[in-house]
């Protein structure tokens, strides 16, 4: 009590350290420690070294798996950080500068971020099933069958869609934040602006974007550490085995299914599965150390 009263902050501080280190350090420390083993879940544990970390980078069948599901978050990276992350800025700056109709505007593309990315991954697939989907249904009433496809089932097209799909889920969250930057801008500069004749373009280019550095950090970070992360969706429509030819297959499917989906040589494997979780956790966190390292520089310019 005495050292509480010394440093009230501390009582503030302690619960979130408390669930923080229960929910994400232990857990954590867990897994790091199952890696070095054989183990299934139940039954003995056999201690192994590293060998589960040498089996998913020289076996050719799981190496093979590994690198394709790790190229499909890279893929899921860029298209956040260079698609997505421009829509949602273009979003907010059209919402900040209040459009016509801005407010509904707003409440449509935040919508699907509060919805379950499960409830998600089933309208899409209501969408775009091949047989009973809403498009095909369309195409055919309209006898435009050739355009008729399996799309998610189709590996050429699957990934793109899983993009758009996952894009208008969550698109909402980063143009929250841009927008909460863009309302902390001074109004007189804005004006001053104004009365110079700057055009709307000049001010988004000169002032609006200047400004939105710390944003960018932060759409940044998280933008990749999202990408990084995918699994509901990518289940829902493409299922365990990440569709045709994995073509929507991510690291937290690999991940699920040699830890519960029994995909280590027919049995389910905690310890590979461990394995899989740590290498993805520590690929994310130097990604994004070396993100905020890169991109404080331009914030403290």
């Amino acid at each position: 009590m005495k050292l509480l009263q010394n440093r009230p902050y501390i009582g503030f501080v302690l619960p979130g350290f408390v669930l923080y280190t229960a929910f994400m350090i232990v857990p954590l420390l867990v897994a790091i420690y199952y890696s070095f083993f054989d183990w299934s879940g139940l039954g003995p544990m056999t201690f192994v070294g590293i060998d589960n970390y040498r089996t998913l980078f020289t076996n050719p069948r799981l190496s093979s798996v590994f690198w394709n599901a790790l190229g499909n978050n890279a893929k899921m990276v860029l298209a956040v950080l260079c698609i997505i992350m421009p829509i949602q800025l273009l979003i907010a700056y059209s919402i900040d500068i209040k459009v016509r109709g801005y407010r509904a505007f707003q409440l449509i593309v935040f919508l699907p971020y509060v919805i379950s990315p499960t409830i998600i991954g089933f309208f899409a697939l209501l969408v775009f099933d091949p047989n009973l989907g809403i498009l095909n249904t369309i195409f055919d009433a309209l006898n435009l069958e050739q355009f008729r496809s399996a799309w998610f089932g189709n590996p050429d097209i699957a990934f793109p869609l899983m993009v758009g799909v996952i894009a208008w889920q969550g698109i909402g969250a980063g143009m929250l934040i841009f927008l909460a930057n863009l309302k902390e801008i001074p109004r007189e500069i804005i004006e001053a602006s104004i009365i110079d004749g700057a055009s709307r373009w000049r001010r988004f280019i000169h002032i609006v974007v200047p400004s939105l550095l710390p944003s960018f950090t932060n759409n940044i970070v998280l933008g990749t550490i999202w990408a990084m992360v995918q699994f509901d969706i990518p289940y829902i429509v493409g299922g365990s085995q990440g569709g045709v030819d994995n073509s929507v297959d991510f690291m937290n499917l690999f991940f699920y299914r040699f830890a519960f989906g029994g995909a280590y040589f027919g049995e389910t494997s905690m310890g590979f599965g461990a394995t899989i979780s740590v290498v993805l956790f520590f690929i994310i966190l130097l990604v994004a150390v070396g993100q905020i390292a890169f991109l404080r520089r331009y914030e403290n310019r």
